[in-house]
């Protein structure tokens, strides 16, 4: 064994690849070759697209327990802890069985170079694998055709959502976006598409792999009515339920849910359940409440801004704000015009990709004032010591969250995550 604590395996992760990233089956596919972990003895559902795969994975995970199977995750990235990306029939896999499962891959590798990512990979099928469990959902890292988790042949392929995000990596239009996220496809296997307007270049490969194409508002969807969100899926209907979760992505989970005949009747109370760290996340802080939400592209930010409008009609936020360089940053923020009450603005310190506050400050829209603080918990602790009553949004990357989490995780806080 190369190292005795995960924290030292990560850290020889990230420096020990020539690129943090390095889109490629080969060289994954002959570590996995030499594991034995392809083929998959289980059923494998992978879950590509820009936003909402998260919850399509967690409402997943939830439909197979409640149908009494066995489930594997593997979700990234991580908020606090890396053991987040694997999970074992509900639980996180250990500091010890994910060292086991790097030193067994470190061993079988040679020579052959590998990023932290297909590390990472390689160690969730390997765990679900000496498991023996009955499913593996498996989320896309980026794009689909390239990622290391499609090495594995799905069983049900699944997009949530197409928009402009990682271009540089997957093209600078939807058409290239969704061709690369359609790469998940098998020749014949089910393709269940959340988007509500897939470019054409999905649909394309649907017709060439043959696939079995379920489309959201015509194989599945939802609709709302006065006591909540209603599920259908062909010839089946939920009860009414409040969800706050992406309701395109948990109609994509049910529609796989039926395809693997996991039920009788729409099991709408597992979505109840659901709880996503960092997903419209309430957390309350000496009677405050103060929101955390990873959006880190402009389709996400729209979508938590007019979710914010919808549950906060008369509210004003306080914004804190954290985004990488390499993302769109004015298109984002204008999603908060008129909801924001003041700015303040923040990066992540020793980050290459973070942005400054400076960047920030340029690309905000509107006239609400703003300022600017070298660390996360500097601003939020501001926000919170304002005098102001408005609650509180922290956003603009998953590492924003995380470094927002570890702060409130000293302060004494009580998380009302919605359902």
């Amino acid at each position: 064994m190369r190292f005795e604590l995960l924290e030292d395996w990560l850290r020889w992760q990230e420096s020990c690849h020539p690129v943090a990233i390095d889109l490629g089956l080969e060289r994954v596919s002959q570590v996995a070759q030499r594991l034995g972990l392809l083929p998959a003895t289980s059923k494998v559902i992978t879950v590509a697209g820009t936003n909402g795969k998260g919850t399509c994975v967690a409402a997943l995970e939830a439909l197979v327990q409640d149908a009494g199977f066995t489930c594997g995750v593997y979700s990234s990235p991580h908020i606090l802890r890396y053991n987040e990306r694997i999970r074992i029939n509900g639980y996180f896999a250990s500091d010890a069985d994910i060292c086991r499962a790097f030193a067994a891959i470190d061993e079988a590798r040679g020579d052959i170079s590998l990023t932290y990512f297909e590390f990472g990979t390689l160690a969730a099928l390997f765990l679900f694998h000496e498991a023996g469990l009955s499913y593996w959902v498996l989320e896309v890292g980026l794009g689909g055709r390239l990622d290391a988790t499609n090495i594995v042949d799905a069983d049900i392929a699944v997009i949530t959502s197409i928009a402009l995000d990682h271009t540089e990596w997957l093209g600078p239009d939807r058409e290239s976006i969704g061709r690369e996220k359609a790469g998940i496809s098998r020749p014949g296997i089910p393709l269940v598409c959340a988007d509500f307007d897939p470019p054409a270049s999905v649909l394309e490969v649907a017709k060439q792999q043959g696939c079995q194409l379920l489309q959201i508002g015509a194989d599945f969807g939802f609709c709302e009515s006065p006591q909540g969100t209603v599920f259908w899926v062909r010839d089946l209907q939920g009860a009414p339920i409040s969800v706050h979760l992406p309701q395109p992505s948990l109609a994509a989970a049910m529609q796989v849910g039926r395809l693997l005949n996991l039920f009788v009747d729409l099991p709408v109370a597992a979505f109840a359940r659901i709880s996503l760290p960092g997903r419209l996340e309430y957390v309350v802080v000496g009677g405050r409440s103060v929101i955390l939400d990873v959006a880190h592209n402009p389709a996400a930010f729209a979508y938590l801004a007019q979710g914010l409008r919808n549950r906060h009609p008369e509210e004003k936020f306080l914004i804190v704000v954290a985004m990488m360089a390499d993302k769109d940053l004015e298109e984002p923020l204008a999603a908060f015009d008129g909801v924001v009450e003041s700015w303040h603005l923040t990066t992540i310190p020793g980050f290459a990709r973070a942005a400054s506050t400076v960047q920030l400050r340029q690309a905000l829209p509107g006239a609400a004032p703003a300022r600017e603080f070298g660390a996360v918990a500097d601003a939020l602790q501001a926000a919170l010591q304002s005098g102001s009553t408005a609650p509180v949004l922290v956003t603009g990357s998953f590492y924003t969250v995380a470094d927002a989490k570890r702060f409130l995780l000293h302060r004494e806080t009580v998380i009302e995550t919605l359902g």
